[in-house]
């Protein structure tokens, strides 16, 4: 189901979006199936996202969709295990619409989580699905590098 994202304007939401995630426990519930498909089924909708994070949907747990490239990534628990290099990207952020900024992310990054079916992976990515990545992460920590109060 597409679900309201979240957005840094509201007060409200603000609130959420600043709340540290929590990881997921147990990866086989229906609540954490519904999640993973919701994230799905918002991102598709919104046309300029490469990633989306269950809190930005309202739900404070470790759980993102990665998409770039023909490869869509549903992460649970995703901890970065090692990066390498630095690089500038251009980013955006659906809960901030309509700003864009450089932003200075590691170049490469390797990535253990646990997919949708419960099996172990890492990645190791590097251009602009590395910046998806460590952009979803802050997420996780209560972060968006896009927004700044006033």
């Amino acid at each position: 189901m597409i679900k309201p994202i979240l957005n840094y304007n509201n007060e409200e939401d603000r609130k959420v979006l600043s709340s540290i995630s929590q990881p997921v426990e147990d990866i086989a519930t229906e609540e954490i199936k519904q999640i993973i498909q919701d994230l799905k089924d918002t991102l598709a909708a919104a046309p300029a996202g490469k990633g989306l994070s269950a809190i930005q949907i309202g739900t404070p747990v470790c759980v993102c969709v990665c998409s770039w490239a023909n490869q869509t990534v549903v992460m649970i628990n995703p901890v970065i295990t090692r990066s390498r290099g630095c690089q500038k990207y251009l980013e955006g952020c659906l809960s901030v619409p309509g700003k864009y900024e450089e932003i200075e992310r590691a170049q490469k990054v390797w990535c253990t989580y646990t997919d949708e079916n419960g099996v172990t992976k890492e990645i190791a990515e590097g251009g602009r699905m590395s910046n998806i990545i460590q952009h979803e992460l802050d997420h996780f920590k209560g972060i968006c590098k896009l927004y700044k109060e006033s």
